[in-house]
């Protein structure tokens, strides 16, 4: 019988990584295009043809790729490469 995903390393991996930097890109990408307007950017008019839409997905995708980076140092730096210890220290 197989374990369960959050005792799998890619199920930890997943869920520690993945997951906190989807939640905080949403914000992000909220907080930043509540304030900028995406066809005011020099590089969404020349590169996306004015599509504010595109600019939202393309924003969304980069901050949630730069968080999930910060994240997966965190989980390296933290976890290592030993599964975690049930037994407190």
């Amino acid at each position: 019988m197989s374990k369960p995903i959050g005792e799998r390393k890619s199920g930890r991996f997943l869920m520690q990584v993945l997951w906190p930097a989807f939640l905080v890109a949403i914000i992000a990408e909220g907080l930043f295009f509540s304030l900028i307007d995406p066809i005011e950017l020099d590089v969404v008019v020349l590169n996306l043809s004015s599509s504010r839409e595109a600019a939202y997905t393309i924003g969304f995708l980069a901050f949630w790729a730069l968080f999930t980076v910060s994240s997966a140092i965190t989980y390296t730096l933290t976890c290592g490469s030993e599964p975690p210890s049930d037994k407190p220290q």
